[in-house]
């Protein structure tokens, strides 16, 4: 049975579906489906990882070298007070990246087959671009890494906005 009239024999005479029931969607194939995966995987576990992991783990006594970033990046002189408040919200900030990067690997499929879904992916993605270059003109240039990020992100966001374009279902009420 074709994917058509196999999704047309589950939905029954009135193209309605029954709980848990999945649709069929259009599939990334070629070379852009390794383009896409390595892009929205490598995204995302960069966020579990680099960004929630190792930024979550950055206590006051080690072990990671990256404390020794940290610290520096905060500690410019500030009484204990307000390097604790720092570290505070740099520690939270932490929490939303592995969040985030959970939310995509748990949410994958609704991203790419989902409206709602792929929208607020999107909208996250390409806000944190548009951040990143706003503090470049209030805030002045960064580091190269984090001018580098503009363009991951963008470049991220582009490359799933143009896969699913095929993937999503447009019109059609989520599935559940």
């Amino acid at each position: 049975m074709g994917t058509c009239v196999a999704v047309r024999h589950r939905q029954g005479a009135k193209g309605m579906q029954g709980p848990g029931a999945r649709r069929a969607a259009a599939r990334i194939t070629g070379p852009w489906r390794w383009i896409d995966a390595l892009a929205f995987q490598g995204y995302a576990w960069f966020l579990i990882l680099v960004g929630g992991v190792l930024g979550l783990l950055v206590p006051r006594w080690g072990p990671l070298g990256f404390e020794v970033y940290a610290r520096g990046v905060f500690d410019a002189g500030l009484p204990e007070r307000t390097l604790a408040s720092a570290l505070n919200q740099y520690r939270y900030m932490k929490s939303m990246e592995f969040g985030f990067g959970v939310f995509c690997v748990c949410f994958r499929d609704l991203i790419y087959t989902d409206r709602r879904f792929n929208r607020f992916y999107l909208g996250i993605i390409f806000l944190g671009a548009a951040e990143r270059a706003l503090s470049v003109l209030l805030d002045g240039m960064p580091r190269p890494f984090y001018v580098a990020a503009i363009f991951i992100e963008l470049s991220v966001g582009l490359i799933v906005f143009i896969s699913t374009r095929r993937t999503l279902r447009a019109g059609l009420p989520p599935v559940g």
